[in-house]
């Protein structure tokens, strides 16, 4: 009887330790496939050690972006693909020539996060910008993915308050918030700048206050006629379509209406694309931003480098609301961001694509109560003619500023499509934007005013920027001056 309960025990033992081998290797299989899932979609982000910030977060799973494939260290490289031209263009302020030589690289050891280097550590933009970090956007210390302490500057200005009256019983955390010094762009914001701006009106005259005209079809038809070409006005009639390509008559007669058709721009010149593979020219129905990219360059490069794009630079799926952090309305969860989202394919609407483009996405505070603000009555007057062009204000007029460059002597007009060049941080936005309209002291207040921001400015800043505000910093060293003089 024991031998048979023996045997029956060791039976079930044996069942028993079958079951927890087929559960562990039945878990094992769940385990890899759930791996292998996640590293071949969008589930990798498991991979991630760390939040990514808002400035990358929509290329974080396009690793060797910004990673050598080998080591898996950010390639400072890749940085300067995508911020190299903007630095340039605001004549940065803290090149990396400034760290070149050693005694300045130890001078800033504190800051230095790369543990591979031994000297001039602070030539990197990790330094200072580190992604992935385990505590995510906690450990943001700005609102330009910064991660060093606030007091940063001490670093290399520990004597400031001693050489500058100006500066005395200032703390080194009110650097960045005074609006006074950005560490990079300080092309808004320079000391004589603010001298020739000091006395300022809050508004400027009606008549002067209105941005550069747009001025890309001008130049278009000069450079055709100098090129000894004729500009016919096409009409849909004249479209070139390949015979086998249905025609929709509503997108022919939105055609037939734009600067395109008065330019000479058929069908073809946007659908016929170079096919990948076999070079030949085929017609395409949805040809995309390269299509675009061959006359207008500099505005398609503005846009991949924005947030609205850069997913396309990268050759990702297009942006999308759902994926913002943004608030955005559900109803525009799963529109696609490209050129054609804004202006609208074969209408081309730039005012469309000025404002309502977008308030067809974006549900923040600020986008909300722009129908509420003075900008806002301005730019419905100028659409009724009230006004004269280039004096109201949309979404567009801020955060996708008309810029002014030379070019061989002559002066040009692009707008410029990446929305982030002027926005992070928002003092940028005071000479090509604000000072068109508005007095400097207005519009550093303004900026700095939290709350004014959510109301999209519809009433009077609160109070000054800082205590003491740049331009009290500024009277005291005119003062300094101005005594020193005397004495001497």
């Amino acid at each position: 009887m024991s031998v048979s309960i023996t045997s029956e025990l060791e039976g079930w033992q044996r069942v028993r330790n079958g079951l927890i081998w087929v559960l562990w290797l039945l878990g094992t299989a769940i385990a890899a496939g759930y791996l292998f899932s996640a590293l071949s979609n969008a589930n990798r982000e498991i991979f991630l050690p760390g939040q990514t910030t808002y400035g990358h977060y929509q290329i974080q799973l396009q690793c060797a972006a910004c990673h050598d494939e080998g080591n898996n260290m950010v390639r400072q490289d890749a940085c300067l693909q995508c911020h190299a031209q903007e630095l340039e263009r605001v004549g940065d302020s803290h090149p990396i020539a400034k760290f070149a030589k050693s005694k300045d690289a130890l001078h800033l050891g504190p800051l230095d996060m790369r543990a591979d280097s031994q000297l001039v550590k602070s030539r990197y933009c990790i330094t200072c910008h580190v992604e992935h970090r385990p505590e995510g956007l906690a450990g943001l210390k700005g609102g330009m993915g910064l991660t060093q302490p606030e007091n940063y500057c001490k670093a290399c200005h520990s004597d400031i308050q001693d050489n500058r009256a100006t500066h005395e019983g200032l703390t080194f955390k009110t650097c960045l918030t005074a609006g006074c010094h950005n560490f990079h762009d300080n092309s808004g914001l320079f000391e004589q700048l603010l001298k020739d701006h000091i006395a300022d009106k809050p508004n400027k005259p009606q008549e002067e206050a209105q941005v550069p005209l747009r001025d890309f079809g001008k130049r278009y038809h000069a450079e055709m006629l100098d090129q000894g070409k004729t500009l016919t006005q096409l009409t849909k009639a004249m479209a070139d379509a390949p015979s086998d390509v249905s025609l929709d008559a509503k997108q022919l007669t939105l055609w037939q209406d734009t600067a395109h058709a008065k330019a000479n721009v058929n069908c073809t010149d946007c659908h016929n694309v170079k096919d990948e593979v076999t070079g030949n020219i085929l017609w395409k129905d949805n040809p995309g931003y390269v299509s675009c990219q061959n006359c207008h360059d500099e505005e398609v490069h503005g846009f991949l480098g924005s947030r609205h794009g850069m997913r396309l630079e990268q050759g990702l799926s297009p942006m999308t609301p759902a994926m913002a952090r943004l608030p955005m309305l559900k109803s525009a969860a799963n529109i696609q961001m490209t050129c054609n989202t804004c202006h609208s394919a074969h209408s081309f609407d730039t005012t469309f694509a000025a404002m309502d483009a977008c308030m067809q996405c974006h549900a923040d505070e600020h986008t909300l109560n722009f129908k509420e603000s003075a900008h806002h009555d301005a730019w419905l007057d100028e659409q009724a003619g009230v006004l004269p062009a280039g004096s109201g204000v949309s979404c567009a007029t801020c955060h996708l500023p008309r810029v002014a460059t030379k070019v061989g002597g002559k002066t040009k007009v692009t707008v410029m499509h990446n929305q982030n060049d002027f926005l992070r941080p928002n003092e940028k936005m005071v000479r090509p934007v604000c000072l068109q309209c508005h007095g400097m002291p207005l519009a550093l207040d303004a900026l700095a005013d939290e709350e004014l921001i959510k109301k999209n400015f519809n009433a009077q800043p609160s109070a000054p920027h800082f205590e003491p505000s740049s331009f009290d910093l500024i009277k005291q060293k005119l003062e300094q001056e101005k005594k020193e003089k005397k004495q001497n």
